[in-house]
């Protein structure tokens, strides 16, 4: 039975190594995906790929020393191979006999690296369409959310989490890893995570970061000194360009609504509220005159555009019309003059 579990262990390892060499390079959209369905919710094979990774990143981590001790061995190609003989040695005891055993491994570790550079990163790209959402799971185990009409980059590094959110609004449900940041670029501002629940917008130069759970730093590329850290319950708001950031109270669940096909507003201006209509169909909307500066507070089921723009002008005294530019809402007054 022992021996049968032991096999069983070794072959969810290699299937764990394998993957963790396939992510390490090039991964395209079908590796990601295989990748999720290999972990398909499974603890153990979660754990096994997070037991090699970590063995990966330490190796990675000792690279360059390695390297620097056995340079001269190096240049003139005589690096030692690792033979039983050695691994029986160290096995027995001895200072002397073990230290040669390390040296050994660390000169096959230094020969595959020589042999297997580590290729450039490369971003993997996810978006969504108008009207489009669409759920990810990264290979660190984070789940993201995407909302209508977003883009969002990825680069997975052994050290480091680095994305970008380009355009649109994306959920973050992030796998705390002390040893490996989470950042997410905004616009002009870059949100630094410690393994929390929070939603980020980047739309129209506008940028706003709820957080639901844990804590988050917003800060300026270039001057980490004056951060912000934003708590469970709070959002920050911001244009790009400017030095304000404007912190407020917020209900995360409004932030989260448009997960289960509701957006929520409260007192939020016309205008904003026609830009993300625009965003689930194929016509841009569009508030002017007096109606942009009309405040909005409901709910809005999201469906189809046009239904969602009318039950919009139902709740509010403005009429829609349609052009060749898109949807455009008056107020009442102004479409009857």
């Amino acid at each position: 039975m022992a021996h049968t579990k032991h096999m069983a262990d070794q072959a969810l390892t290699d299937q764990a190594a394998d993957w963790v060499a396939r992510l390490g390079g090039q991964p395209g959209e079908a590796d990601w995906l295989a990748f999720e369905a290999w972990l398909g919710g499974d603890d153990r094979r979660r754990a096994a790929y997070d037991r090699v990774l970590a063995l990966s990143l330490a190796v990675d981590l000792q690279a360059d020393a390695l390297t620097e001790q056995l340079g001269d061995l190096g240049d003139r190609g005589e690096l030692p191979a690792v033979r039983p003989a050695d691994r029986a040695a160290s096995r027995r005891g001895g200072n002397a006999a073990w230290g040669a055993g390390l040296v050994a491994v660390a000169a096959v570790a230094v020969t595959f690296a020589a042999l297997h550079p580590r290729p450039e990163p490369k971003a993997q790209v996810y978006a969504t369409a108008k009207g489009e959402r669409r759920d990810i799971v990264l290979s660190d185990g984070t789940r993201v959310a995407l909302s209508t009409d977003t883009r969002l980059s990825v680069i997975m590094q052994r050290d480091r989490r680095e994305l970008t959110l380009a355009s649109g609004e994306a959920a973050f449900q992030v796998a705390h890893n002390p040893d490996r940041p989470f950042v997410v670029h905004l616009g002009d501002r870059v949100l630094r995570d410690i393994g929390t629940e929070f939603d980020a917008v980047r739309r129209d130069g506008r940028i706003s970061v709820t957080v639901r759970e844990g804590l988050v730093a917003l800060e300026r590329p270039d001057d980490s000194e004056r951060r912000l850290t934003l708590s469970p319950g709070s959002r920050a708001e911001h244009r790009e360009g400017s030095q304000e950031v404007n912190v407020m109270a917020a209900n995360p669940d409004d932030a989260f609504s448009w997960r289960s096909g509701r957006l929520i507003y409260r007192n939020r201006p016309l205008s904003e509220v026609a830009a993300d209509l625009g965003r689930y169909g194929e016509d841009k909307v569009k508030a002017v005159g007096p109606a942009a500066d009309l405040r909005f507070t409901g709910v809005l089921t999201i469906d189809d555009q046009s239904a969602m723009v009318q039950r919009l002008a139902g709740l509010l005294p403005v009429a829609a019309s349609s052009g060749k530019d898109g949807v455009i809402l008056l107020s009442e007054l102004n479409s009857t003059q």
